[in-house]
């Protein structure tokens, strides 16, 4: 075919229909689509090589508002193909009972998603929650422990203390002789002799 002079630029208009009318727009695009997989998917892929293709000028051939997405262009940049700066999710339908089923359906999936963005952050304050739990348990747990065996040193120590502390009141009331208490003293596994007044005389006597 001979190139035809004085053609008429449609595309513009093209554009402004699917600005208008969501229709338009969804035409263009599965139009787009299924050209490009007829590509994809022909037997005769040495004559229909999808690699040869010019997805941009494709795109702007079918006056798109913006490149649909799909495996065939994924990856893909298209510096010749410049998109609307509008969201296409906003386009409506001319005909009003479509237009009020997409809504419709696009309510109900924002309230799906709203849904499954709050089971999700659920479930995550819920594993974040029990996991501090498993970790302020393994806390109390470890300072328990250590409360324990400090009481029990602690205990030790006090029982020896006093009993030390008897056997020094003992020995100045002179109830038992230096032998016994240093013997007594060993007995409790002590290895040096209290020699210091500990300032007990006023204590009652414990035996």
């Amino acid at each position: 075919m001979k190139l035809q002079k004085n053609t008429v630029d449609l595309l513009p208009k093209l554009k402004s229909m699917a600005l208008a009318d969501r229709a338009v727009f969804e035409k263009g695009m599965k139009a787009f689509v299924s050209y490009v997989q007829a590509y994809a998917k022909h037997e005769c892929n040495l004559i229909f090589r999808l690699k040869d293709l010019d997805f941009a000028s494709l795109a702007q051939g079918f006056a798109l508002l913006r490149m649909p997405k799909m495996p065939e262009l994924r990856g893909k940049q298209f510096p010749d193909f410049v998109p609307v700066d509008i969201n296409t999710d906003t386009i409506p339908f001319k005909d009003k009972i479509r237009e009020k089923q997409r809504q419709k359906l696009l309510k109900q999936q924002r309230e799906e998603k709203t849904e499954n963005d709050k089971r999700r952050k659920f479930i995550k304050n819920k594993a974040w929650s029990k996991q501090k739990a498993k970790k302020e348990k393994k806390k109390k747990m470890n300072e328990k422990r250590k409360r324990e065996e400090g009481s029990d040193i602690e205990d030790e120590d006090m029982e020896e203390l006093l009993s030390d502390t008897r056997l020094l009141k003992k020995l100045k009331k002179g109830k038992i002789t230096e032998e016994e208490f240093e013997k007594s003293l060993l007995t409790t596994g002590k290895r040096t002799i209290m020699t210091a007044d500990l300032g007990i005389s006023d204590l009652e006597d414990d035996s």
